[in-house]
């Protein structure tokens, strides 16, 4: 790992030499450290890189640790850091690297970011092709290294379309030769375009793309490369494919290569999808060329897993697990892209995946979908689980394995959402519906809106400390101590209304969790928890707030007290919904009394649109339990005359089913001789009109009307 970072850069110092130049002791630098030109970095973090740098020369560890610590809090853009490197001489990011601890941290970070400056260079046609020309026409071998260089380091895959044409031409031995050995140089960069380009139709072409992925070796290109030396209808191809294959660790057949390795973007595993392995981009292959698709970050793991699964499919057509890889990979990148939407980025470039994702997900059967909902349960992936159980809802004939399994799920949405799902298919099918599905239904009605924070923190007694003061009722924390586990905590588990990062983070820098989690622009606020001054004043611009005294978290309460949005107002419709299968069962003559204490929990405080649907299911099957808190909302003056009128229709449903006193209908009298609206007064006297009365409370009611 230590010498790839710098490699994977373009830089080709051996390790072996790199080692052999550093003291037995880590930074006690028995000779100099290199002097660095000044980085091309803007205000405070050139001083401090500057500083860190003129700190390690004097042998003060700490303070230049202090230093480079400052100069990654501001945040400099990939592309800066890129050209920090550039400019850097690389003695001095072996020595942090080899030095270890928060050393090795802080320097694996600048040298990711600048491996991710590197590959966000533009797609310029015109800059490529002049180094293409300055390529072909070197006449030394270093004119020829500096231009893979620059075409490496400017361009990186881009530079790929117009390479990879040269491996058609057989007429130039030599030219050809050249390109192949840039391509090889230029590594893990082209490895993706390079795999689409093994769906040219010139044989030729096909041979030598194979060739140079075998020399390159990567994982990621191991099962194309055995597809096509299983299936090339060329020997020539199949020969090279075969070796090159091998080269790249093909085990097993291209089939199975496939799944796995849609399982491995999925999860988004280091061995495929490194953070500097992403792109902006996605290839294919059409009209003789490569084609790059912009592609959102936050879709790019699932992009490639729907790809590989598509490749698994058309190798054995009846395979369950590809066609629920598909519907999984789907239903996360259209998922994905309407929360991108709900948070206000434009998705238009991407509407018909956003649109289509459920329907290819449909499409794949329900013994596919079935079986990635499984998988979802077992992996604790419950925003896709959600998804495609609301996709089994309109598709199964009856309750499945997967769907009961989630509806055994700790996660609260994904329970909701199997038994909504199961309660559907119960009512559309008039199958029926166990009490624990009912009372699955009726939790999902009046489960409380919770605020979900993470705190990602080394410091145990401080974490503990946060974790209980912020922890109560409709709060729930969330706490990892390592960034690592906080990282993963993000990616599985969506909706955090704060997130909470400590400056004592074991396993990474604060700069990477801080990135972690404003990743694919996420509007999430986040706090940072530092006692340190200058600490909390180099992150200050990168965090919502900062929580200097665990005494005071005033700012973090506000947010949790701020209103309801994304996924919380998802978890209202999810509420609503729930209500809706309920009062469908109770239509068809189901028993739906173990929800009753569920439908009555939202009516008195949620939205309309939860409460207008419970009411309604109340109507159908209440009682006189829930017949006081039904009056309130007819009662309230302050509710909208929509809820009121709902609320009095419900009160006519239960009173029309059981017996009342008229010394309990005053309230209703009330209304009706109020000022409240039309529908509001008729709504209150139908529900006197259907209680059971004597003949005096009712003339006594009537008289007072």
């Amino acid at each position: 790992m230590t010498l790839a970072l710098i490699r994977d850069l373009g830089k080709t110092t051996s390790l072996c030499v790199a080692l052999t130049g550093l003291a037995i002791t880590g930074l006690a630098f028995t000779s100099p450290v290199h002097a660095a030109p000044a980085p091309v970095l803007s205000g405070d973090a050139a001083d401090d890189f500057q500083e860190g740098v003129s700190l390690l020369r004097e042998g003060k560890k700490a303070e230049a640790l202090q230093a480079f610590q400052r100069a990654l809090a501001s945040d400099p853009s990939n592309d800066a850091a890129y050209e920090l490197w550039k400019s850097t001489d690389e003695q001095l990011f072996l020595d942090m690297l080899v030095e270890g601890g928060e050393f090795e941290l802080v320097a694996k970070r600048f040298l990711d970011r600048a491996r991710l400056g590197r590959t966000e260079r533009r797609n310029d046609a015109d800059a490529i092709a002049s180094l293409v020309d300055t390529l072909k026409g070197a006449s030394t071998s270093s004119e020829r290294r500096a231009a893979i260089s620059a075409l490496s380091a400017e361009h990186g895959e881009y530079a790929v379309p117009r390479l990879v044409r040269v491996l058609a031409d057989s007429a130039d031995e030599d030219w050809r030769v050249i390109a192949m050995h840039s391509l090889t140089q230029m590594d893990s960069d082209v490895v993706l375009p390079l795999i689409e380009a093994l769906n040219t139709s010139d044989a030729y072409q096909r041979a030598n793309v194979a060739m140079v992925l075998g020399h390159i070796g990567d994982g990621r290109a191991a099962a194309a490369l055995s597809l096509v030396a299983g299936t090339d209808a060329d020997g020539k191809v199949q020969r090279a494919a075969t070796k090159a294959a091998s080269n790249c660790g093909a085990s097993g057949s291209s089939q199975a290569q496939y799944l796995m390795l849609g399982e491995d973007y999925y999860y988004r595993r280091d061995n495929v999808l490194r953070d500097f392995d992403y792109s902006d981009v996605t290839w294919s292959w059409a009209d003789g060329g490569l084609t790059g698709t912009a592609t959102p970050r936050s879709i790019y793991h699932s992009t490639l897993s729907k790809r590989a699964y598509m490749a698994a499919l058309s190798q054995a057509s009846t395979s369950t697990e590809a066609l629920a890889g598909i519907a999984r990979a789907a239903v996360d990148v259209s998922t994905r892209l309407n929360r991108l939407a709900d948070s206000g980025e434009d998705i238009s470039d991407h509407q018909g995946a956003a649109d289509g994702g459920p329907m290819i997900a449909a499409s794949c059967g329900v013994e596919a979908l079935d079986l990635a909902l499984h998988w979802c349960v077992v992996a604790d992936d419950p925003a896709t689980g959600a998804a495609l159980a609301q996709v089994l809802s309109a598709c199964a004939g009856s309750g499945t394995a997967g769907l009961q399994a989630a509806l055994g799920s700790s996660d609260g949405s994904l329970r909701g959402e199997a038994a909504v799902a199961m309660g559907a298919i119960a009512a559309r099918t008039g199958s029926g519906a166990s009490d624990a599905l009912v009372s699955a239904l009726g939790d999902a009605t009046g489960r409380e809106i919770m605020r979900l924070v993470a705190v990602i923190d080394g410091n145990a007694d401080r974490a503990n400390s946060l974790s209980g003061s912020i922890a109560g009722p409709g709060v729930l924390v969330n706490h990892r101590d390592t960034g690592a586990g906080g990282i993963s905590l993000l990616r599985r588990v969506s909706g955090f209304d704060a997130i909470v990062v400590g400056d004592q983070i074991g396993g990474m820098t604060v700069d990477q969790v801080l990135a972690a989690a404003s990743l694919g622009g996420s509007d999430t606020p986040i706090f940072l928890v530092s006692s340190d001054a200058d600490t909390a004043d180099a992150y200050s611009d990168r965090v919502s707030g900062v929580i200097s005294d665990l005494s005071d978290l005033s700012e973090l309460d506000a947010v949790l007290e701020a209103g309801l949005t994304g996924d919380r107002a998802r978890a209202d419709d999810l509420s609503r919904r729930a209500a809706a299968v309920l009062g469908a069962l109770a239509h068809s003559g189901a028993d739906i009394s173990s929800a009753l204490g569920g439908l009555a929990q939202p009516i008195g405080h949620r939205a309309d649109d939860v409460t207008i649907v419970a009411l309604g299911a109340l109507a159908s099957a209440g009682t006189m339990a829930q017949a006081e808190a039904i009056l309130a909302v007819v009662t309230d003056e302050s509710r909208s005359d929509a809820a009121r009128t709902a609320a009095g229709r419900a009160l006519a449903g239960i009173f029309g089913r059981h017996d009342v006193g008229g010394d309990s209908l005053g309230g209703l009298a009330a209304v009706v001789l109020s000022d409240a609206s039309l529908s509001v007064r008729t709504a209150a006297a139908q529900a006197i009109g259907l209680a059971s009365l004597t003949g005096s409370e009712r003339a006594g009611l009537v008289g007072d009307i």
